[in-house]
């Protein structure tokens, strides 16, 4: 099963990232998986049920999550709810949940890929050492200031800075040696079509036009931010952090993630990604 996941931080545009690849006729994105367990109970009551970006009020109204949910108790014995998403026990002897829900999705859509995009670098670990996925990552990058601007409020600017390099560190490390792309929110943002078609490239695929559209094309992720409901694929590049942060923060932002913007400086003066080659043929087994 070919499995596209988006690793990054919060905030940096994955699910926009994870639209535009749902647009594509091979690909199917369903936002941040490693949520599906909480979402799931939401919609059964336990809480405000969580929507589904088709419109339906929570993910087991949804036809294509209904039938999902049945593929998976075919082949498990299990209900979604049941499933530990985020069981990281490399010990555990039953089936791997996440080949199963994987699998399920792939079979309901029809699509030859699935986009995963939980971001976090432990799940991508996980991911990855899972013999029966071939995992193609993608490392999303926003700029230090854009994506520190946008939590600063929740967490204080030491820790947001902190987040930020820890994550991307992580990422790095899981990555190296594997193949893998690197795309940049703001390039996203300037260059749709480039940017996808770098995206697209190494896993055998070709820009879709239907991509620059994602709005308008059947969607069911879930977990992601409110740009998964919006009627109009328009997006306008977020420089807000301008007026939010104070030239002392600015500062401190530029020497706390020094290590994140040399390691991007160096891959894109390097012409190493946007995009490393070899989705098919190379897998990291540890």
């Amino acid at each position: 099963m070919r499995v596209i996941y988006i690793a990054g931080t919060a905030h940096s545009g994955s699910t926009l990232l994870d639209m535009m690849l749902n647009a594509h006729p091979e690909i199917v994105s369903v936002g941040e998986l490693l949520k599906l367990n909480r979402v799931i109970k939401y919609s059964k009551g336990i809480a405000k049920a969580t929507r589904c970006s088709c419109g339906a009020v929570g993910l087991l109204q949804c036809s294509f999550w209904s039938r999902v949910n049945k593929k998976v108790e075919e082949a498990t014995g299990k209900s979604i709810i049941e499933l530990k998403i985020d069981d990281y026990d490399e010990g555990k002897t039953e089936p791997d949940a996440n080949s199963a829900i994987f699998r399920a999705i792939a079979q309901v859509s029809g699509k030859k890929f699935v986009v995963d995009s939980s971001k976090i670098p432990r799940r991508l670990r996980h991911l990855m050492r899972n013999k029966e996925l071939n995992v193609y990552p993608i490392h999303l990058v926003r700029s230090p200031a854009g994506q520190i601007a946008s939590v600063i409020s929740q967490h204080g600017l030491m820790k947001s800075i902190l987040y930020y390099e820890v994550v991307h560190a992580q990422i790095r490390r899981a990555l190296k040696s594997i193949p893998h792309g690197i795309v940049r929110y703001e390039d996203l943002v300037a260059d749709q079509t480039s940017t996808l078609q770098n995206i697209l490239e190494p896993i055998g695929l070709d820009f879709h036009p239907a991509q620059l559209r994602w709005a308008e094309q059947e969607k069911h992720s879930f977990a992601g931010n409110h740009a998964r409901f919006r009627p109009t694929s328009e997006i306008v590049l977020d420089q807000g952090w301008r007026d939010r942060l104070s030239r002392s923060q600015r500062f401190l932002i530029k020497l706390g993630t020094c290590a994140s913007r040399v390691n991007m400086f160096a891959a894109r003066r390097l012409a190493l990604p946007p995009m490393v080659r070899g989705f098919t043929s190379v897998k990291r087994r540890t």
